[in-house]
């Protein structure tokens, strides 16, 4: 309501300036051309103009009383059935089978394999690579920043805080006191007698005969290779440089005689004498223990256990709920409209251009030398003596235990408990908004055409100065 009083409002202050020039430009002989003063015929000379009275209509705003119908919702309290679960137990006893694994030890003769282990030396060549440095000028580019200043300019939004009024309707809180009823499940504790069965352990002796493999010692004789290093001496040959500096006059590009010492290699094969391990093998005899397992029969006892069924009585708490009938106090909320004025700051960005200065990075090229190190290899052939050793196996025979797990099927009485949902009905209150429909007195503006007189130029006014 309030923004079409406004538009009202708005729109009947843009037409008047209309209405106004709608009768300044109409004379009063009804033209629908706008009237100019043109000059007398006779002598020439412009008339006068002659102001005429006009009655205009004009829009005003005028406030009426008006009758407005709304709805309010208003809590009414009702009553309704509801169906409440109860959970009650019930306890059966259910026979079931489990399986109970009894171990069993056994006996068997078991094949396994054992490397043993064999040297052997050999002789072999290998090609190494012998690191040597060399120096080299290289070429490399460098990028040298050069920081320049340019000036820009931006826009920026400036803020600023501008006060309006705002109303606006807030719902006020009242609250309300009333007194109810409601049914409690109050817990209480009673006590029975249940029949249980429960099982008692019972151990039996028994004797058992059986055979056991018992380890002795026998010590016996054999021969084994032994191998042992001999020195002996061997003729090899070598290669040695036997040069000598030599001094060497040479001319520059300049013409300049210069002097350097060079080597002159003399390379001369010689022989020389080396001694050298030879392995040589040889028979030993020697006595070593073996074990050997003998069978023999040992009587042992040993424990069984039998479980035994047992009944027995015990007394049991069990909860009952019982039902109980209470007061309580509740309050209801009522929201009761009330319109508030309050002055509310906004926020209005008003641009604004401002310069600014800023740096650029250009990279410039340039190119520097400088004498790096590289590693070159050469490739040298050396001998070098290494051992092999080879995995001989041998097969032997042991004795191992192991254990064999047999199953047996056994019942036994479990006590299960079931619960029953049973269902009652139990009478709750609660609150509901009714929609009730109020008539009320509004203030709302009308517009209305008023009757305003105005002066225009009349058209067609004799001339004062001839009469024409």
């Amino acid at each position: 309501m309030m923004l079409r009083s406004v538009l009202t409002i708005t729109m009947t202050f843009l037409m008047i300036p209309q209405i106004a020039d709608a009768g300044r430009r109409h004379c009063a002989k009804g033209c629908a051309t706008p009237c100019v003063t043109a000059p007398c015929s006779s002598c020439g000379e412009t008339a006068p103009t002659t102001m005429v009275e006009k009655t205009v209509m004009v829009p005003t705003t005028v406030m009426e009383t008006r009758t407005v119908t709304k709805t309010v919702c208003k809590p009414e309290t009702r009553e309704k059935t509801v169906k409440v679960a109860k959970c009650v137990p019930e306890t059966k006893y259910v026979t079931k089978e489990y399986t109970v694994t009894v171990p069993t030890w056994e006996t068997k003769m078991v094949d396994y394999t054992v490397c043993k282990p064999v040297y052997e030396t050999k002789t072999g060549t290998k090609t190494v690579m012998v690191p040597t440095y060399e120096t080299k000028m290289v070429d490399y580019t460098v990028c040298k920043p050069v920081w320049e200043t340019k000036t820009g300019t931006k826009t920026v939004m400036v803020p600023t805080w501008e006060t309006k009024t705002v109303e606006q309707t807030v719902c006020k809180p009242v609250y309300e006191t009333k007194t109810g009823t409601k049914t409690v499940m109050v817990p209480t504790w009673e006590t029975k007698v249940v029949d249980y069965t429960t099982t008692k352990p019972v151990w039996e002796t028994k004797t058992c005969t059986k055979t056991v493999m018992v380890p002795h010692q026998e010590e016996r004789s054999g021969t084994k290779t032994v191998c042992k290093m001999v020195p002996e001496t061997v003729t090899k040959t070598r290669c040695v440089d036997k040069g000598c500096w030599q001094t060497k006059t040479s001319t520059d590009c300049c013409g300049c005689p210069t002097t350097c010492k060079v080597w002159v290699p003399n390379v001369v094969e010689e022989s020389y004498d080396c001694t050298v391990m030879k392995p040589v093998t040889e028979e030993v005899p020697y006595t070593y223990t073996v074990c050997v397992m003998k069978p023999e029969e040992k009587t042992y006892t040993y424990k069984v256990c039998k479980t035994v069924c047992e009944t027995k009585q015990k007394e049991v708490k069990h909860m009952v709920c019982k039902p109980e009938t209470r007061e309580y106090t509740y309050q209801v909320c009522k929201m009761v409209p009330e319109t508030v004025t309050k002055e509310v700051k906004c926020k209005v960005c008003v641009p604004e251009t401002r310069e600014y200065t800023y740096k650029v990075c250009k990279m410039v090229k340039e190119t520097k030398q400088k004498e790096v190190k590289h590693m070159v290899c050469k490739p040298e052939t050396r001998e070098y003596t290494y051992q092999v050793c080879k995995m001989v196996p041998e097969t032997k025979t042991k004795e191992v235990k192991h254990m064999v797990c047999k199953t047996e099927t056994k019942t036994k009485e479990v006590p299960v408990t079931t619960y029953k949902t049973v269902y009652e009905d139990k009478v709750c209150t609660y609150t509901v908004m009714v929609p009730h429909t109020v008539t009320e007195e509004v203030q709302v503006p009308v517009c209305k055409m008023v009757p305003k007189t105005i002066q225009v130029p009349a058209c067609g006014s004799p001339c004062t100065t001839c009469g024409g």
